[in-house]
């Protein structure tokens, strides 16, 4: 199946030491706050230590060039690939299938990391990435003539990622900051992704083949910077309403994540509610920003996360809403697309995915075997309700909606936090699409 997998493509610079790194450097009186928007190392340090405490992710915005370098030069890197987009699309090209990547700050180290069935339209043709993107970047060519691309070939859009694991701990003054869960902190200087900019050629070969795409996965609009995020969503918005009226069939999800404001996440479900997209996915903290809770703030329960999710999907009049968290990914969708064990068949192969890439650094790998106490007792109390058990899981059906449930499995040492939800959400998608794909004439035949 063909995939579009837009919008951000980029390199991720990975810290796993920063804990030990800065406690030294802190004062006594430091603020613990997440800032609008990063201008100093003090404010890197601020938003590190809120999302410590409350074992929260974020992602906020760097000023200026000069402060990020000033962060990359304190600290040790890993690189791996990041960007929603690109990580969704290695996952789909994994899985057999025809992603079709919008990457316009394409560089060595990313074309290096994307796998070789990833494809970025290059011209008239989609090549693959190995050759099209490693070729160009190799080359060192500017696509000076597209005033989407980036300007400058060999400035890769990085975002540095801080994890840290629960128990992880800091001192301050005489009291110390205990992180009560594993999680990551963002810090982005992107002045590609964060414009949702896209290349000429992607704009064009969507365009021109969307009657033989089959579905996509859209990402990375919470990168959108408070100044100007209006024009900037109706831009893409108008994009991908081309492609719904040019194509109904496709089908396509939307994935959330730390925007930047409230009223931003807001705006964008007004958005996508008028497109409509078919599916939307969010994790436990940006569904409590849904409901307009504060920074650090999450739902308590799966319960509270059921009845939330049922709420935003019939505001937006959507098919389908999903929650992933560490304990549990929950679904609600419309009855018709997808059978309540098919979506539940789906949710764990997206748990089995997230945990083995948590375990051991490849989505693919053998994923442990311990299931999160807190998400089975959650099935536990949702059969108690009525729900049927099933695998796993547990589904229920409630009017013309079917809500599913499955607990995530457990990960004690995790090697990496980032990209999780990205990976359960894609590999939750290939297999909501392959159970689309058996009722319909028109996906089997593309």
């Amino acid at each position: 199946m063909n995939i579009i997998c837009a919008y951000t493509a980029n390199v991720d610079a990975v810290c796993n030491i920063w804990v030990e790194g800065i406690s030294r450097l802190l004062p006594a009186d430091m603020k613990i706050e997440l800032v609008q928007s990063i201008g100093s190392l003090e404010d890197l340090q601020s938003c590190l230590l809120f999302c410590l405490k409350h074992g929260s992710g974020a992602e906020i915005l760097i000023e200026n060039e000069a402060v990020a370098l000033q962060i990359e030069e304190s600290f040790s890197w890993q690189y791996r690939l990041g960007g929603n987009g690109a990580i969704m699309a290695n996952v789909l090209a994994a899985l057999g299938e025809n992603p079709i990547l919008n990457a316009p700050a394409m560089g060595p180290k990313l074309a290096e990391m994307l796998h070789a069935r990833v494809c970025v339209p290059d011209g008239q043709s989609s090549e693959l990435v190995c050759e099209a993107a490693r070729n160009r970047a190799d080359r060192g060519e500017a696509q000076k003539d597209d005033q989407n691309a980036i300007q400058d070939d060999e400035k890769e859009m990085v975002h540095f990622v801080f994890q840290f694991k629960k128990g992880d701990s800091i001192s301050l003054g005489k009291s110390s900051i205990i992180a009560p869960k594993d999680n990551r902190f963002i810090a982005t200087y992107d002045t590609v992704n964060t414009k949702l900019l896209t290349s000429r050629n992607f704009d064009s070969y969507c365009l021109e083949n969307i009657r033989d795409i089959n579905a996509a996965l859209l990402s990375g609009f919470h990168l959108a910077p408070l100044d100007d995020y209006e024009d900037i969503f109706t831009q893409r918005i108008a994009q991908i309403r081309s492609w719904k009226e040019r194509n109904p069939q496709i089908f396509i999800h939307a994935e959330m994540g730390s925007f930047q404001s409230p009223e931003i996440m807001q705006s964008l479900l007004l958005h996508l509610s008028k497109i409509p997209v078919d599916s939307l996915g969010l994790n436990e903290d940006e569904l409590a920003a849904s409901e307009g809770l504060k920074a650090g703030s999450s739902l308590s329960s799966w319960q509270d996360s059921m009845r939330s999710a049922i709420r935003l999907r019939e505001s937006l009049g959507i098919f389908r809403v999903a929650v992933h968290t560490r304990d549990y990914i929950l679904s609600v969708m419309q009855q018709g697309k997808i059978a309540a064990r098919e979506e539940l068949f789906a949710l764990q192969k997206g748990v089995e995915a997230a945990a083995a890439l948590a375990a051991t650094g490849l989505a693919a790998a053998q994923p442990p075997n311990e299931i999160s106490p807190q998400g089975l007792e959650g099935v536990v109390e949702f059969c108690c309700k009525g729900a049927a058990a099933s695998g796993r899981g547990a589904f229920l059906h409630q009017g013309d909606t079917i809500i599913s449930l499955i607990p995530s499995l457990l990960v004690k040492q995790p090697k990496i936090t980032v990209g999780l939800g990205d990976t359960a959400t894609a590999t939750i998608f290939f297999q909501e699409l392959m159970a689309i794909k058996e009722k319909s004439v028109w996906f089997t035949r593309n």
